[in-house]
């Protein structure tokens, strides 16, 4: 994820995480247990376990509840692998009768992209820094039974539906990440879920806050890594050209949100430890 501005932070820190970065390669992803594949063809597309694994360890601030992953608690380890293995086997790529819509198509690769960021920092052992655990660049996982890693699934399948709201509802498994949704991303209610999350985190300390009467503090998500994706769909949706950053953002916050009525932004750094509930 990310590409260009975390790929660079990435690799400075490669020297230094010599052995995390190996792990990514080695053991920090991938297929699940073959005890977890179905057992037969996927006949319809189901959310069932992923919404069973938020139930259970989501907290509502978005955040994690590892001891209860980890210690199996409501079944929500063994959900996550069986949901895990339902992505390994079945995508709208070699499955198209069974994601005939955008809608369909684009849930299924947040929620993928979500439970595989789960899955691998559960299988990296928890690390302290997911950037620098490898799991975004060199963990492979398959998806439909060709492998990739999250970098190409955010931006071949998310990213590319050109909606930059998906940047709210992508979930990295870090501190600073926009908070992880209680329920499974649905075609029928996406576009509801979509600017709901906007409002969330463009009110959420993680992603916005007061720094003045006129100035904000904006997540690096808007200020670093995808800011001309945020002015690209403003200048389509308004017609304007070149506008400011604080323009393109603020028709997706609600009114509480401080960048209401800022005027001047500067960026906050991001912080990749892992969303462990506190």
């Amino acid at each position: 994820m990310r590409r260009n501005a975390l790929l660079a932070t990435w690799l400075v820190g490669v020297a230094a995480s010599l052995g995390l970065v190996l792990s990514g390669c080695i053991g920090g992803g991938g297929a699940v247990s073959q005890e977890y594949a179905p057992k037969a063809s996927i006949s319809e597309w189901s959310n069932a376990d992923w919404q069973k694994v938020l139930d259970t360890v989501c907290t509502d601030d978005g955040m994690v509840k590892y001891d209860a992953l980890t210690n199996n608690s409501n079944g929500a380890k063994d959900a996550l692998f069986r949901y895990v293995g339902a992505i390994n086997q079945t995508s709208p790529a070699n499955r198209p009768e069974l994601f005939k819509s955008d809608g369909e198509k684009l849930a299924y690769y947040i929620n993928a992209y979500n439970a595989l960021c789960l899955y691998g920092v559960l299988q990296k052992g928890l690390p302290g820094n997911v950037l620098l655990s490898g799991l975004y660049f060199t963990a492979s996982f398959p998806v439909g039974g060709s492998n990739t890693n999250l970098d190409s699934l955010e931006k071949q399948h998310v990213r590319s539906a050109g909606d930059p709201r998906v940047h709210f509802a992508l979930n990295c498994m870090s501190k600073s990440c926009p908070p992880l949704r209680k329920e499974a991303y649905e075609a029928s209610k996406l576009e509801a879920q979509l600017a709901d999350q906007g409002r969330r985190y463009l009110s959420d300390p993680r992603g916005a806050q007061k720094a003045s009467d006129t100035k904000v503090k904006l997540s690096e998500i808007f200020t670093k890594f995808y800011p001309g994706e945020f002015k690209d769909a403003y200048s389509r949706s308004s017609g304007k050209k070149d506008p400011s950053l604080l323009e393109a953002i603020r028709p997706y916050a609600g009114p509480d949100s401080p960048v209401q009525t800022a005027t001047e932004y500067e960026s906050m750094s991001y912080d990749w430890s892992l969303n462990r509930a506190g």
